[in-house]
């Protein structure tokens, strides 16, 4: 039996989605999904709460949906990518990975992966000279790796290029800690239909999520309605349990004015001192919008500074992630005719709650707080189930 996995969000599952899952099942006898929890890798809240996700994913032909733990969800791609395939690499079956990317060429993605892992003191002294000249990390590894593909014979223009999208730098990364971590996975590129990643046209039959999720915080409903996975499911969650994004800022605010700057400081993605000028923006500013635009440098982009207050929110620390051991996902679903990939896999899940009591110590006790604050803010934020925390029904079909 070949199975594939893909690492997902969901948010929410649309007919781009669908256009993927629809490619992997006509190669494969079944579709792993990894799938993000209630806080997505934006640094926000999901549209839709983990289970219902799930369950739509399932009925549209999905094998198996899995949660991937919160402290790689909302991290930078790199620490995204690299917790996903941690958490493959623990189970046993899975052939390939299947991979949505924004380029023709897919080969130039395995280039850019191959040359970031390498490190050649080319490569290096590139990026060194980039950072210490105020770029981004972002923009300088983009450039830089651009530049050594260049020495090697491609078009710098057109990797740079490729370099733009997130879907082809996230394919890069899940390239990179398959190749750290020796997994016998073969990477499956499928070019993505549609708008772009962010793009906000309405035009066509594939919208982006971001498009997608503009209609639902609107309330567009019937627009939303033709791009969207079981959308009467869909809308009906929308409809009862919408997540307040106005109750979501304010509680990120006040985690961030009842703190001291030292201890904004140990969230995960905080370095530089940033988290002074993140405490007197929350101090001084009306509004979490208003904060990190404030807060805003070359350096600290936007996306980095929603982690960094989502990580302070969860208490997602430095000391948290150093070292960390396996970390377990939550299964969410599994179709009745797959279920016996659980004999094997199972014991690298939570299932029940009792699976939850066997990882003991002080490191489990600190993920597992961090899990649970996850849940209970979510639920506040969404006005649902007080009990997201504990396991819950897995669907069958």
């Amino acid at each position: 039996m070949k199975n594939c996995a893909i690492i997902c969000e969901y948010n929410p599952m649309h007919t781009g989605h669908l256009y993927q899952l629809g490619k992997a099942l006509g190669r494969f006898d079944g579709v792993i999904c990894l799938m993000s929890g209630n806080f997505v890798q934006r640094a926000e809240p999901a549209v839709m709460e983990r289970h219902v996700r799930a369950r739509i994913a399932l009925v549209e032909g999905a094998s198996l949906v899995m949660e991937l733990p919160v402290v790689y969800t909302v991290m930078s791609g790199e620490r995204f990518a690299g917790g996903a395939i941690k958490t493959l690499a623990a189970l046993k079956d899975i052939d390939s990975l299947v991979m949505g990317c924004e380029t023709d060429d897919p080969a130039l993605l395995s280039l850019a992966a191959d040359i970031q892992t390498e490190e050649s003191e080319s490569f290096r002294a590139d990026l060194t000279s980039r950072l210490a000249s105020g770029e981004s990390y972002a923009a300088a590894l983009a450039a830089a790796t651009a530049m050594e593909g260049k020495r090697r014979g491609a078009d710098e223009e057109t990797l740079f290029s490729a370099l733009a999208h997130p879907n082809n730098l996230l394919c890069v990364e899940y390239i990179k800690a398959i190749k750290r971590n020796s997994l016998d996975i073969k990477p499956v590129f499928i070019k993505r239909v549609g708008n772009g990643h962010n793009a906000l046209s309405r035009r066509g039959s594939y919208l982006s999520a971001t498009a997608l999720r503009e209609l639902i915080a609107g309330g567009d409903f019937t627009a939303a309605a033709p791009y969207l996975a079981r959308a009467d499911e869909a809308i009906a969650e929308f409809t009862e349990r919408k997540v307040s994004a106005d109750a979501y800022e304010r509680l990120s605010l006040f985690a961030l004015r009842s703190s001291s700057p030292e201890e904004i400081g140990k969230a995960f993605d905080c370095r530089e001192g940033i988290e002074y000028r993140l405490y007197d923006c929350a101090m001084s500013c009306r509004t979490l919008c208003e904060t990190l635009s404030a807060a805003k440098t070359k350096r600290y982009t936007m996306g980095r500074l929603k982690r960094i207050v989502l990580q302070h929110l969860l208490g997602i620390t430095k000391d948290i992630m150093e070292n960390e051991p396996y970390l377990p996902p939550r299964l969410l679903a599994v179709r009745e005719d797959f279920k016996p990939y659980l004999a094997e896999n199972g014991k690298k899940m939570i299932i029940r709650g009792e699976d939850i009591r066997s990882y003991g110590g002080e490191y489990y006790d600190k993920y597992f707080a961090i899990e649970k604050r996850a849940a209970a803010i979510y639920s506040s934020i969404t006005l649902g189930p007080a009990d997201l925390f504990a396991p819950r029904r897995i669907f069958g079909f």
